[in-house]
């Protein structure tokens, strides 16, 4: 399910917003749901929320207490957004994904504090947020897997913990992907761009500010420098920096930046990350990414260690969040998806009708069989060029949904505008790592794969 936070302009120059989704209601279709909030009411609360979180990182309360004081800032958030309206995750019996898509100047607002029926969003592994952004769509084929971190310290008081963080992840990432790493001293503006231009993977380990990256003779690597670039063969960017993930109504940034330049995922902090639980955080993500190779398992696992902690562990694990890019206009892909189903029907159909007409006498046992029974049949039976000995293939096969079973065999057979044949199949291991019913599945499916 898709919530959107959208920004309205008012002639104070307050940002209003409105929260919007769609339900369905019974047989009838959908029903779109509305609910305006204020701006300037929202403001607010972003920056009480700036100064508690200050307050936690400082008195790091025991778990029990903050929480107590986290109830109350959930249930002022929902106040100011929602009104008199009950959020539709937390009615009984919800069930889904829930991706919570927000215009920049409200990506500061921490809406994973906000309730479910169970503890809060920043609890639920499912839980995704986007971001509204025109992205850059200029797309670069480059053949690489290549990593590079950079490791830029840049105040005194970082320099033990960053240089630590560096040292550890060279090895681990070494042995899986060829690396290189930019230090401080070798930071600059063209050495950035350069390295950018041929890596797949980012991690950033250091200072970052709200203006963009420091460097060399107190000059900055710009927001607008790096939104204006074209990285679109990034797959993922980790930025493990205080602010990385911090957006306002007067600029956008290191986040949105990342994203309007293409880069397929962004990781960052929306607030300030103490330098220890930074190095660890850091190291223990690549472990574990390198491993499943899945970017929302990897934070979930981080996610669940930081809860059984104080408060400052649980405060960092509301802060640490990812982004991704959001298509202002999915229209292209609905008419993909419907255009292939309709090949699909008519290959079908042009298909039976041929084999009648080759096998006018049909046996008894065939003619036992309904249209229904004949079709299912037919679905299990992997698609003509797929390899019926290939595991996931063999894994598809084995899915009860008909649906889902017959769009996922389609999915990985058919020629995709923007997937290759590996992230087809990353897509679809993803989806089956992930111990949930197929009813969960086939909808993260058809939510990743455009079908």
């Amino acid at each position: 399910m898709k919530i959107r936070i959208i920004s309205k302009y008012s002639n104070q120059g307050i940002s209003d917003g409105e929260c919007f989704w769609e339900e369905k209601l019974n047989q009838f279709g959908t029903v779109e749901k509305t609910t305006p909030f204020s701006g300037q009411l929202l403001q607010e609360f972003q920056n009480d929320w700036a100064i508690f979180v200050d307050r936690i990182l400082s008195q790091n309360p025991k778990k029990e207490e903050f929480l107590d004081k986290l109830g109350k800032k959930s249930d002022s958030l929902e106040q100011i957004v929602f009104g008199e309206t009950v959020p539709f995750w937390r009615l009984p019996g919800f069930r889904g994904n829930i991706e919570l898509l927000v215009d920049p100047e409200f990506s500061p607002i921490p809406w994973e504090i906000l309730r479910t029926t169970t503890g809060y969003l920043f609890q639920d592994k499912h839980f995704k947020r986007g971001i509204r952004i025109q992205k850059n769509q200029k797309e670069i084929s480059k053949k690489t897997n290549a990593a590079l971190i950079i490791c830029n310290p840049v105040k005194t008081n970082l320099e033990n913990t960053v240089n630590e963080e560096c040292a550890a992840l060279y090895p681990l990432l070494e042995k899986k992907l060829p690396l290189r790493i930019l230090k401080q001293n070798h930071l600059t503006k063209i050495r950035f761009i350069e390295e950018l231009n041929t890596v797949k993977f980012l991690h950033y380990a250091g200072h970052t500010e709200k203006k963009g990256i420091p460097i060399l003779d107190n000059q900055f690597i710009s927001i607008n420098e790096i939104s204006t670039r074209s990285f679109s063969h990034l797959e993922l960017v980790f930025f493990n920096s205080c602010y990385s993930s911090f957006d306002s109504i007067e600029q956008s940034g290191l986040t949105t930046s990342f994203l309007k330049a293409g880069a397929k995922q962004v990781i960052g902090f929306l607030y300030p990350v103490e330098t220890n639980l930074a190095k660890e955080i850091g190291i223990s993500f690549w472990k574990y990414f390198l491993e499943s190779k899945n970017t929302e398992k990897s934070l979930g696992k981080i996610r669940k260690n930081l809860l059984k902690g104080s408060g400052k562990e649980i405060i960092t694990a509301i802060s640490l969040v990812q982004f991704s890019t959001f298509d202002p206009n999915p229209l292209p892909k609905r008419v993909l998806s419907i255009s292939l189903s309709l090949l699909f029907v008519l290959f079908f159909l042009i298909f039976t009708k041929e084999s009648q007409k080759q096998n006018p006498k049909i046996p008894s046992e065939t003619k036992a069989l309904s249209k229904e029974q004949t079709f299912e049949k037919s679905l299990g039976e992997p698609i003509q060029g797929t390899n019926a000995k290939d595991p996931l293939v063999v894994r598809i096969q084995k899915i009860n949904h008909p649906e889902f079973r017959k769009n996922a065999l389609l999915f990985l057979e058919t020629k995709h505008a923007l997937l290759d044949d590996s992230h087809k199949r990353e897509i679809l291991e993803s989806i089956f790592s992930e111990e949930s019913s197929e009813e969960k599945m086939y909808y993260e499916f058809k939510t990743r794969s455009g079908f």
